[in-house]
């Protein structure tokens, strides 16, 4: 999952519209907030992203102990503003789901667009939330208990070849 997280903010960081990407350990009611007793996360930057994984999707097999993971990522997409109607938030919203819908690398499919909604229950802060599935691939091999496993092997072959024999040298034995 760590790779999948850091295939997605790499993503997102290529918007320069975007001022802090991070995973998503509920930023907006954490930090930032008009109450200082409530800011007990780091101060970010807006525009901002946050990524979460949601969901309790079981893993498959995918062949030779590699699992395959059906994902829910949510991407939180966050303004500031203060204005009193502020259409702002729709751009960046825009400008991020086109920049990761059906967007995938060797590690996952495609993300697949599935909901979108506002979240305006934050003080002068505009959340844009966007859900997406994918399907990951973690990519590790389990072994069984007592397999077995090879690595490279030196096998030295000592021989006397008569290469003088015309038979050997031919291959005609007649």
């Amino acid at each position: 999952m760590k790779v999948l997280f850091e295939d997605i903010k790499e993503r997102l960081q290529e918007l320069t519209t975007l001022q802090h990407v991070a995973l998503w350990n509920n930023q907006f009611e954490r930090s930032n907030n008009d109450n200082t007793d409530n800011n007990v996360e780091q101060a970010f930057a807006y525009p901002c992203a946050f990524i979460h994984f949601f969901g309790d999707n079981p893993p498959s097999s995918s062949g030779g102990g590699a699992k395959r993971l059906d994902v829910d990522v949510r991407i939180y997409v966050g303004i500031e503003s203060y204005e009193l109607e502020d259409t702002t938030v729709f751009d960046v919203a825009a400008e991020v789901q086109e920049h990761v819908e059906n967007w995938h690398t060797s590690n996952f499919t495609g993300l697949m667009y599935k909901a979108q909604r506002l979240n305006y229950d934050h003080n002068n802060v505009i959340v844009y939330e966007f859900d997406f599935k994918t399907q990951f691939s973690d990519g590790i091999k389990y072994f069984k208990k007592d397999s077995v496993t090879t690595g490279n092997i030196s096998v030295s072959i000592t021989a006397d070849l008569d290469i003088d024999n015309n038979i050997i040298r031919t291959g005609d034995g007649s």
